[in-house]
């Protein structure tokens, strides 16, 4: 280790490191879709009305008087918020590196680091709102922000998958192996957005539909981080066997 390393850089290389994307990474999926179809089949079967995605909101898995086990949405979504910010910054690393030493070069091009600037601000913003849906659960809603970060979830995630998809559809990488960077690159830039707006519509509309469509823009959205979640294990799984 470098002694003119600076405290930054050292929190930063452990935060990236592969070690701890494959740590954080099969963490979060565990503990989120765990906890998610547990909080799910939970209030279903012993739920007072009976749970399910036509007549209620994902928000509700938090309610006490619709579940006896709020917590479990509240731990999904708050550790899989924490856990993504290691990825988001892999990704950025990774995707758009900046040069550090004369191996790093020559450098992306500048269209390379305004695609993944912006799509690590809104992801990120994405996680955020993730650890404000559990911690303003609808139990502990303040003021209204269990909705403001329910927006900010959706909408987040939904406008950094046009940034993302861009970069693994156009400009050469090497965490999604072809043809499938052009597949989930595509799916990024023309699904989550246009079924974010129409569930949006509905949502504040309050339709019929409004919590299907709830249900089935949270299904979008994880048919994107997934196959990124997976390709990034991937390769941390290579960049550790590099080192051995």
């Amino acid at each position: 280790m470098s002694a003119k390393e600076s405290w930054v850089d050292r929190i930063y290389n452990k935060l990236t490191a592969p070690k701890t994307i494959k740590i954080c990474g099969y963490s979060a999926m565990v503990f989120f879709f765990g906890a998610i179809g547990l909080g799910v089949i939970i209030a279903a079967v012993f739920g007072p009305e009976g749970y399910n995605i036509i007549d209620n909101w994902i928000s509700d898995l938090g309610n006490h008087n619709i579940t006896p086990a709020p917590f479990l949405l509240d731990f999904a979504v708050i550790s899989a918020g924490v856990l993504l910010f290691p990825l988001l910054l892999y990704l950025e690393k990774y995707l758009a590196p900046i040069p550090r030493v004369p191996e790093d070069l020559p450098a992306p091009p500048r269209m390379v680091y305004r695609l993944m600037s912006l799509g690590f601000f809104f992801n990120c913003l994405g996680s955020l709102g993730m650890i404000g849906v559990g911690v303003f659960s609808e139990d502990r809603d303040i003021a209204d922000l269990h909705f403001i970060f329910s927006v900010l979830l959706f909408g987040s995630f939904a406008i950094g998958a046009i940034f993302l998809g861009l970069r693994f559809s156009f400009i050469k990488q090497d965490l999604i192996p072809k043809p499938y960077n052009f597949l989930v690159g595509l799916y990024g830039i023309c699904v989550p957005l246009p079924v974010g707006i129409i569930a949006a519509f509905n949502v504040f509309g309050e339709t019929g539909i409004a919590k299907l469509m709830e249900w089935i823009i949270f299904l979008v959205l994880i048919g994107l981080i997934v196959p990124i979640f997976v390709s990034s294990l991937m390769h941390a799984e290579k960049q550790l066997q590099m080192k051995k």
